[in-house]
């Protein structure tokens, strides 16, 4: 079996940069895209950003950049970074100020 990694397409309104849909990210055994003939989309790498942190809000269509936006935190992520704060603050005042 190969294994490719087959970045997102998004295919836009070319004038507003509005997103009309998107395929997603692909891993395993899946073969590479052909062009789309009359649309606007463009082929993000694999990877391009954070899904579970951003989202694709839209394509700047004149310099062609996706345009992305943070998604909220929810309370257990922030709770968990108050408790890594805290922690590294700890750590911080015991070894006499590293960070």
């Amino acid at each position: 079996m190969r294994v490719n990694e087959i970045g997102n397409r998004i295919l836009f309104d070319a004038v507003t940069g509005e997103i009309l849909h998107q395929t997603g990210e692909m891993v395993g055994d899946v073969s590479n895209r052909l062009p789309i003939q009359n649309l606007s989309y463009m082929d993000l790498p694999f990877g391009f950003t954070d899904y579970t942190k951003n989202i694709i809000k839209s394509i700047d269509v004149e310099s062609g950049i996706p345009v992305l936006e943070s998604l909220p935190e929810t309370g257990e992520q922030r709770r968990i970074r108050e408790l890594e704060d805290a922690l590294l603050l700890q750590v911080d005042n015991e070894s006499g100020g590293v960070l």
